[in-house]
């Protein structure tokens, strides 16, 4: 049963397409629901950050399966459906794990070797567990895109340069003197993005943290020495700065909310998607808005060929060990469905054979139901053994294909 991956990112689409397609996080767990309702998806993991949205899934049968998903990620796009179309990108079985441990690990990442990812796809993992969206098959593939993502930053040098958006943004801002050393700051979202930039700008003049959920905002505002503003309307009137993280479906902060701000000038960067901050802010007087297209023209995502080099040989080590693992438990089904040929062959011999037993006492009996039972075990061991050798090394197909023939096999039972 095949793996698929089905979306867009940075490197495919832009920003505003990425935005129709972005999923809230107060829609995930729904637009989870809707994707195994659909009739070909066993299994689903949907993976939306600011630079992607990305549709993992488990399928029962290929090529109806990639319709559904590309179909349904086409209808979040609306009138950009075509683009999407055009954009899209898909990859299947060992190229799904290929792919998203380059993900895990920041090798598709706009800021190259950035922290964040790594946590996203955990999180997203997380709640496809929760949901029952994700079992055997997502589950041991994330789980190994998390352990991989962890891998790179601790085995190869591509987490030296793993700065993140946060960072790439504030060093722009810094460099072009648009953001002062004094500067006041809000944070607006209380998020992991948000816990990175408050981290970021501690120090660096009063810091204020705003969050839809006041507890959330309570406990990184201590953490960083901040305040907590009371409104959103009255941290944004104090800020030089606000940085805008949440995962709200609309903008949070419009032109009545921000208002003129000739007299104090005001930087809003923008890092949510989908956008937190109106487009029409940007022509308001003394207002800046400093959006995720402008940190994809900052982002410098060199490093040099060795350092890739290392990184991707780490994980095509990684995507060879999950191949081995997926080749094992597609042969499964044969050794169940030959093991339980034998046994029906077994018991009706035994049946057949019924009458010449009947002299034979219970432990007489059960002695030789034993026996037969461990002659069929010990026949099958050798064959079940070389079998799982044969999907190690990516030869078992052969082998399934031939035993399924000459014993007639079906899956029967799982």
């Amino acid at each position: 049963m095949p793996l698929l991956v089905v979306g867009a990112s940075h490197r495919t689409s832009d920003l505003e397409l990425l935005e129709r397609l972005a999923v809230p996080s107060d829609e995930r767990r729904k637009v989870l629901r809707d994707l195994v309702a659909l009739e070909h998806v066993l299994e689903a993991v949907l993976l939306s950050t600011c630079n992607r949205v990305e549709v993992y899934v488990h399928l029962s049968k290929f090529h109806p399966g990639l319709d559904e998903v590309t179909d349904f990620l086409a209808d979040r796009a609306g009138d950009r459906a075509e683009d999407f179309l055009d954009s899209h990108e898909v990859h299947y079985d060992h190229e799904v794990a290929d792919h998203l441990f380059r993900v895990s690990g920041g090798v598709e990442s706009m800021v190259v070797g950035e922290r964040q990812i790594n946590l996203q796809v955990r999180d997203a993992m997380e709640l496809a567990r929760h949901e029952g969206t994700a079992r055997r098959m997502l589950l041991r593939l994330f789980r190994q895109g998390v352990r991989v993502g962890r891998r790179l930053r601790n085995e190869t040098a591509i987490g030296a340069g793993g700065s993140s958006m946060v960072d790439i943004a504030l060093a722009s801002l810094t460099a072009d003197g648009s953001l002062a050393p004094n500067a006041s700051s809000l944070v607006v979202g209380a998020g992991k993005v948000g816990a990175l930039a408050a981290a970021r700008l501690t120090g660096h003049g009063g810091l204020a943290v705003w969050n839809r959920s006041a507890d959330k905002a309570d406990r990184l505002a201590r953490r960083h020495d901040a305040v907590v503003a009371d409104d959103l309307a009255t941290g944004v009137a104090a800020a030089d700065l606000v940085v805008c993280t949440t995962g709200a479906s609309a903008p949070l902060l419009t032109p009545e909310l921000v208002g003129d701000r000739s007299a104090r000038p005001l930087v809003l960067l923008d890092l949510a998607m989908p956008h937190n901050v109106a487009a029409a802010c940007a022509d308001l007087p003394g207002v800046t808005v400093v959006g995720l297209a402008d940190v994809r023209r900052a982002a410098d995502a060199t490093l040099q060929d060795e350092v890739l080099r290392d990184a991707l040989e780490l994980v095509d080590d990684e995507v060879e060990a999950f191949s081995a693992w997926m080749s094992a438990i597609e042969v499964e089904p044969t050794i169940r469905a030959l093991r339980r040929r034998a046994e029906q062959v077994r018991r009706a011999e035994l049946q057949r054979l019924d009458n010449r037993l009947r002299s034979l006492d219970d432990s007489q009996r059960q002695a030789v139901d034993a026996l037969t039972e461990g002659i069929v075990n010990t026949f099958l061991h050798q064959p079940t053994i070389r079998l799982k050798d044969r999907a190690d090394d990516g030869t078992a197909q052969v082998v399934v294909d031939a035993l399924r023939d000459l014993f007639d096999l079906d899956d029967g039972p799982k």
